[in-house]
């Protein structure tokens, strides 16, 4: 494989394959999406609440009829080293679900208004301190981002995920084309998120989802407003977490994607997740 092209700002390397493990056994049960997020040093892994409590939080239902669920998630980091300067070689590590041997304390997140409601939840794994020199994460908050610009209805998104478990090689994820296709000012169902047109499959929850528009951009009219720019703009639009009519591919193939402010909400509100979804 050529990995001359990788460049550690590609937005690829954000984006964490996840297993799900459960108690007493290393078999994967899930897997899933994800991406480091950092704040005031600390680091937390984002993805969609559904991933650890295998419970719909529309209907309240397991999405699966197994009882288990996760305790921990495996996934990998990038290494760089002298023969290794793009950091595309990885190793596992482990991020534990819970701060008890019981399984009764949860260590993740949960939106402090919405609870589970809203199917993002922050995982808090280290300090970037504690990060070894040679290992590299690549926190999404950390891109240079067009944020000068607001995202808009019809614009181009890509979901970055690991569709039926699908990798782009090197476990980088594979981007997947979308439309945004309600008004993102607007909250659907009154919670913070939109609806995109996109084909997404199963292994995608919890991808962040990018904007990208090509061309001119920041003109109002015939007025020049002093942020205009030529060439390819990014957002960073959310978090995807789900089709709607997803048990059927005839149905609208809309997805959910929750806006980016929902990340530090959650992290400033430090609301822990509880465990009512255990005995369902």
């Amino acid at each position: 494989m050529n990995t001359k092209g990788i460049q550690n700002d590609s937005l690829s390397l954000s984006t964490h394959y996840l297993r799900m493990i459960p108690f007493g056994s290393e078999t994967v049960m899930s897997t899933g999406t994800g991406f480091v997020y950092e704040d005031d040093s600390k680091l937390y892994l984002i993805t969609n609440g559904h991933n650890v409590t295998r419970v719909n939080p529309d209907t309240n239902m397991r999405i699966v009829n197994s009882i288990a669920f996760p305790i921990r998630i495996k996934t990998k980091a990038r290494i760089i080293s002298e023969d290794n300067p793009n950091a595309l070689a990885s190793d596992f590590f482990d991020i534990d679900l819970y701060d008890d041997d019981e399984f009764l304390k949860p260590k993740w997140f949960i939106h402090p208004t919405h609870g589970y409601k809203v199917d993002v939840i922050a995982i808090p794994f280290a300090s970037m301190a504690e990060i070894p020199k040679h290992v590299k994460l690549f926190p999404i908050n950390k891109y240079e981002f067009n944020n000068q610009f607001d995202i808009e209805i019809a614009d181009d998104v890509f979901i970055l995920g690991y569709p039926f478990d699908i990798t782009g090689g090197k476990e980088l994820p594979i981007w997947k084309r979308g439309t945004i296709s309600t008004e993102p000012v607007i909250d659907i169902e009154n919670l913070p998120k939109f609806l995109v047109d996109t084909a997404t499959r199963s292994g995608m929850s919890g991808s962040p989802v990018i904007m990208q528009r090509n061309g001119f951009h920041g003109f109002n009219g015939k007025e020049m407003t002093g942020k205009e720019l030529l060439g390819v703009i990014r957002l960073f639009a959310g978090i995807y977490s789900g089709r709607i009519g997803a048990e059927d591919n005839f149905q609208t193939q809309l997805g959910i994607v929750w806006k980016p402010s929902v990340i530090d909400e959650i992290i400033s509100g430090q609301k822990l997740g509880d465990i009512g979804f255990q005995s369902i």
